[in-house]
């Protein structure tokens, strides 16, 4: 993934391009372009561009060559546009989406077409269904720390209880990053960057 990003995408956009977010096996970047899915297409030879609907508005762009292929990245969201990102830190983030086109027979809203998924690290996913986009905005504006009710059956000496455990939810706590001044960019510690502010 780093191979990918400095070596393929940074070369191509400059300073036109800024990672949001990284996780294992994936990142989240936002690229100041004329056109990001042509863009896409024409890194085509490191990308799995198989997911597009073939008769959607980005079908021009869909191309099954490295479909499957182990290595190629995709498109997690190819019938969605990711409007929103708020990370508060590693697999905690959550997704505000709107989608390409509406299935329903009817005059579309903003609101039928906007999507929402979440993740966050440690809390069931009863409980991620009960957070919202905004609680993530306020853990990140007001630095605020949210909890939740886990709940789950569990066995102990072959007897069945059921246990409810309140912990933490949301937190923009992270102690692998320094936050910068601006309250959203972070570097990681022992970052060269860092004896300057120091």
């Amino acid at each position: 993934m780093g191979d990918f990003w400095y070596n393929v995408l940074k070369p191509k956009h400059g300073n036109a391009i800024k990672l949001i977010l990284s996780d294992t096996d994936s990142f989240i970047y936002a690229v100041y372009t004329n056109d990001g899915y042509a863009d896409l297409h024409s890194l085509r030879q490191y990308m799995d561009l198989a997911g597009y609907s073939e008769s959607g508005p980005l079908a021009k762009f869909k191309d099954t060559l490295n479909k499957k292929v182990p290595g190629k990245f995709s498109d997690e969201k190819p019938a969605e546009v990711i409007r929103e990102v708020i990370a508060l830190k590693p697999k905690m983030y959550s997704l505000l989406t709107q989608s390409l086109e509406c299935s329903k027979d009817h005059k579309c809203s903003e609101s039928c077409l906007t999507n929402h998924s979440v993740t966050a690290k440690g809390v069931s996913r009863a409980a991620q269904r009960k957070i919202s986009h905004q609680d993530y905005k306020n853990v990140l504006e007001k630095s605020e720390v949210t909890s939740c009710v886990n709940r789950s059956i569990r066995s102990f000496n072959r007897q069945l209880f059921s246990i409810e455990v309140k912990k933490q939810a949301l937190s923009s706590f992270d102690d692998k990053k320094f936050i910068l001044e601006d309250g959203i960019s972070t570097l990681s510690y022992g970052h060269y960057r860092l004896k300057d502010i120091e």
